[in-house]
C-alpha cells in the first residue's frame, strides 16, 4: 500500500506539473493573440489615417480571469477586452453644430452674392439709368424745338425699362434655381436618413454579439454630420449605441426606422419642408437648406418686392405727369388705354387695376380746332359704384363731341373726338369766365394762367368800386374761392394796361379790355390744378408714359415709343411752354419713397447698400466660422486623429510583445518536452 500510495502521489504531482506547463503554454498563446489583435487595430489606424470621419481606435488589454486549482490561483494570460474609439462626444456635438452653421452661412452667402451681382451693376445700374432719363428730360426742356432730344428721352426710358425687366427676370430665374436646389437637397437628405437607420440596426446587432462596431459608428457619425450640414438636427443617444435624430421635435430617425421629408408650397408661394404625410412645417432655420429657404422665401422676395415698388412708383409718377400734359402737337383726337380691367362689369375698385382709382373727378378739356375755343368739363368718378362701362357712359354723357367706348375683350377704354375737336386732360383755367356784369359795364374779360398744382377751385373776381379800367385810381377786384374765402385783390385802375394779364391768386390771371366796370360786377372761372383727382388716367393707361405696372412688365407706352413727339412737354399747349417737362425733371428731387425720406434713386441705392451689407456680414461670419471650424478640427485631430509616429511606437511595442511571447512559448515547449521525457 505504501508503494502504491507513493506511486499515486508522484502521478498527481506529475499531472499538476504537466497541467501547469500547459497553462503556461496557453498564457503565451494569449499574449500572441492579444499582440496580433492589437497589431491589426494599429494597422487599421494607419490605413485610415486620412479617412474622413475616422476615429483612432484604442485596444484595451486586461489580465484574463484566473483559474483556481488545488487552492491556488493560476493566471490565464492576457485578453483584449475592448476596442474603443478615441472620441469626445462633447467635441463631436460641437463639430456637428458648427457644420450646421457653416452650411447656413455658406449657402445664404452664395445666394446673396449672386443677387448682389444682379443689383449692383455700377454704370448700368437702374439709378444711373434713371439719372440719364432725367438728364434727357432737362435737355428736351432747353431744346423744345429739337425732336432728337425727345427721341433721346424715349430711348433712355426704354433702356431703363429694359433694365427693370432684366433684373426682375434674373431674380425670378434665381428663385427657380433655388427651387431646384432645395428639391435636390431634400432628395439627398432622405437617403442619408435611411442609411443612418440601417446603420443603427447593424450597430445594435454587433453590440448584441459583444462586438465593438467602431467602423460602423464612424460611418454613421459621418452621415449624421452630412445631414447636419443641410438641416439643423438634434441627436440623442439610444440603447445599443443607436441614435435618434429629431428636427423641430419631429423624429426623423428612431432606431432602425427613418422618416422622409418633403417640400411643399403654401398659399403665399413660400416653400416649406415637412415630414412626409405630415402638414406642419419643420423649422429649417439653419444648415445649407435653411440658407436656401431664407434666400428663397425671405430675402429674394423682399428685394423683388422692393424692385416692383420702385418700378411701380416710377410708372405712377411719370404717368401722372404725362397723362395730364400734351405734346408739341397739342390735344388728342383719340386715345386707347393700355391698362385693362379683369372684367368691364366689375366695379373699378375691384377690377384688378394695379393703380386703383379713387373717388374724385376727371376734367376733360375740349378744344374747337377751328376757333381755338377751349372749355373744360368735370366728370365725377366713384370706383365703389362705377364699372368701366359706367365711367365710359358718364364721360360720354358729360363731354360733348367726345365718345367713350369700352372693349369687352381687352378690358380697355377708348376716347374719340368728333371731327374738328381735340381733347386733353391738362386742366388749367377757363378762358371764357362766367360774368355777372351790370348794363353799364363795357369791359370784356378773359382769364388764364397756370393754376397751382393739385388745387381745383373756382376763382371769383368782384369789383369793389366803379370806375374806368386803367384810369381810375385804386380800382380793384377782390378774389374769392368757391367757398367764399378771400384770396386777395388785383389792381386794374390807374397804372394797369388794358389787354395785359394781371396775376391773381393760385396762378390765375385776369385780362380786361378798356372800359368801365360797376361796383359789384363779378366774373368766375374754374381753376383746375389737378385734372385727374380720381387717378383714372393712370389706372386705365390713358396717355401714360409707361405701360405695365411692375419690374417685369414695365415698358414705354406704345404711343410714346412710336411717336416721341407725344412726350407731354406742356400743360397749356402754348408754343414754348415746357412746364410739363419741368414737372418731370422735378421728380428726381422729390422724396416720395421710404416714407417720404428717399428720392427714387435713393430707394434703389438703398437696395444696393442693403444687399452689399448683407453679403459683407455673411463673408465676415464665414471667416469667423472657418476659424472656429479649424480650431474644432484641430482639437478633434488631437483627440481622435491618427498620429503616425505614435502608431509606429505602438507597432514596435506590440511587435516586441509578440516576439517575447513567441520566445516564452518556445521556452515552455522545451520544458514540456523535458517533462514528457521524464515520465
Amino acid at each position: 500500500m505504501t508503494c502504491r500510495g507513493n506511486h499515486t502521489l508522484r502521478a498527481a504531482i506529475t499531472f499538476i506539473r504537466l497541467w501547469a506547463r500547459i497553462m503556461e503554454f496557453s498564457i503565451g498563446v494569449s499574449a500572441l493573440q492579444a499582440a496580433q489583435q492589437a497589431m491589426a487595430i494599429t494597422g487599421n489606424n494607419v490605413a485610415n489615417a486620412n479617412t474622413p470621419g475616422y476615429h483612432r481606435q484604442v485596444v484595451k488589454l486586461a489580465a484574463a480571469s484566473p483559474m483556481l486549482l488545488g487552492g491556488q490561483s493560476y493566471g490565464r494570460g492576457v485578453e483584449v477586452v475592448d476596442v474603443q474609439r478615441a472620441i469626445s462626444q462633447q467635441l463631436e456635438a460641437a463639430i456637428t453644430t458648427q457644420g450646421t452653421q457653416n452650411g447656413y452661412v455658406d449657402s445664404l452667402s452664395t445666394s446673396m452674392t449672386q443677387l448682389q451681382s444682379f443689383i449692383a451693376t455700377d454704370s448700368s445700374s437702374i439709378a444711373n439709368q434713371l439719372g440719364a432719363v432725367f438728364n434727357g428730360l432737362q435737355q428736351a426742356s432747353s431744346q423744345l424745338g429739337n425732336s432728337a432730344a425727345r427721341v433721346d428721352v424715349v430711348t433712355t426710358a426704354q433702356t431703363l425699362a429694359s433694365q427693370f425687366n432684366t433684373l426682375a427676370g434674373n431674380m425670378d430665374q434665381m428663385r427657380t434655381s433655388l427651387d431646384a436646389s432645395i428639391v435636390a437637397s431634400v432628395n439627398s437628405i432622405n437617403p442619408l436618413l435611411k442609411q443612418v437607420a440601417d446603420l443603427n440596426a447593424q450597430i445594435a446587432s454587433f453590440v448584441d454579439q459583444g462586438v465593438s462596431p467602431n467602423d460602423l459608428l464612424d460611418k454613421r457619425d459621418q452621415l449624421v454630420n452630412t445631414i447636419a450640414q443641410q438641416i439643423p438636427i438634434e441627436v440623442e443617444p439610444g440603447a445599443e449605441q443607436q441614435v435618434t435624430i429629431l428636427q423641430s421635435g419631429a423624429p426623423l430617425v428612431i432606431a432602425g426606422d427613418a422618416q422622409q421629408i418633403q417640400y411643399t408650397l403654401d398659399k403665399n408661394g413660400a416653400m416649406n419642408i415637412s415630414v412626409r404625410k405630415g402638414s406642419t412645417p419643420l423649422n429649417i432655420d439653419s444648415g445649407a437648406l435653411g440658407g436656401m429657404l431664407q434666400a428663397r422665401n425671405q430675402d429674394l422676395p423682399d428685394f423683388r418686392q422692393r424692385l416692383d415698388t420702385l418700378a411701380k412708383a416710377i410708372a405712377k409718377q411719370f404717368d401722372s405727369i404725362q397723362s395730364t400734359g400734351v405734346g408739341v402737337n397739342g390735344g388728342f383726337t383719340q386715345l386707347t388705354g393700355q391698362r385693362s380691367v379683369l372684367s368691364t362689369n366689375l366695379l373699378l375698385n375691384s377690377a384688378g387695376l394695379a393703380f386703383p382709382p379713387q373717388a374724385g373727378e376727371i376734367t376733360i378739356g375740349l378744344t374747337n380746332t377751328a376757333t381755338g375755343q377751349r372749355t373744360m368739363v368735370t366728370v365725377p368718378i366713384d370706383p365703389a359704384t362705377q364699372t368701366l362701362k359706367d365711367a365710359a357712359s358718364a364721360i360720354g354723357a358729360a363731354v360733348p363731341y367726345v365718345q367713350a367706348f369700352v372693349n369687352d375683350q381687352t378690358g380697355t377704354l377708348s376716347l374719340i373726338a368728333a371731327p374738328g375737336y381735340k381733347f386733353d386732360f391738362t386742366g388749367g383755367v377757363d378762358t371764357n369766365p362766367t360774368t355777372s356784369f351790370s348794363p353799364g359795364t363795357t369791359v370784356t374779360a378773359t382769364t388764364g394762367g397756370l393754376p397751382a398744382a393739385g388745387v381745383n377751385d373756382t376763382c371769383t373776381f368782384t369789383f369793389l368800386s366803379s370806375g374806368t379800367v386803367g384810369v381810375t385810381p385804386g380800382l380793384q377786384a377782390q378774389v374769392t374761392d368757391k367757398l367764399g374765402n378771400v384770396l386777395g385783390t388785383v389792381d386794374v385802375g390807374q397804372g394797369y394796361e388794358a389787354g395785359q394779364p394781371v396775376k391773381g391768386p393760385n396762378g390765375v390771371t385776369l385780362t380786361l379790355s378798356a372800359g368801365n366796370v360797376t361796383a359789384g360786377d363779378s366774373l368766375s372761372a374754374n381753376s383746375i390744378g389737378n385734372p385727374d383727382s380720381a387717378g383714372l388716367l393712370v389706372a386705365l393707361g390713358l396717355n401714360t408714359f409707361f405701360s405695365g405696372n411692375d419690374a417685369a412688365s414695365l415698358q414705354v407706352s406704345d404711343q410714346l415709343a412710336s411717336n416721341p413727339d407725344c412726350l407731354a412737354t406742356s400743360q397749356t399747349g402754348l408754343p414754348g411752354d415746357t412746364s410739363n417737362l419741368q414737372r418731370f425733371v422735378g421728380l428726381q428731387d422729390v422724396q416720395s419713397m421710404g416714407g417720404g425720406t428717399q428720392r427714387l434713386s435713393d430707394f434703389f441705392n438703398k437696395m444696393v447698400s442693403d444687399v452689399g451689407s448683407q453679403v459683407s456680414g455673411l463673408n465676415q461670419q464665414a471667416s469667423t466660422n472657418q476659424v472656429l471650424t479649424t480650431r474644432l478640427q484641430d482639437q478633434q485631430q488631437s483627440q481622435s486623429g491618427v498620429d503616425m509616429n505614435e502608431e509606429m511606437v505602438q507597432v514596435i511595442k506590440y511587435q516586441q510583445m509578440f516576439q517575447s511571447a513567441a520566445k516564452y512559448i518556445s521556452a515552455v515547449n522545451d520544458m514540456l518536452q523535458q517533462l514528457f521525457q521524464s515520465l
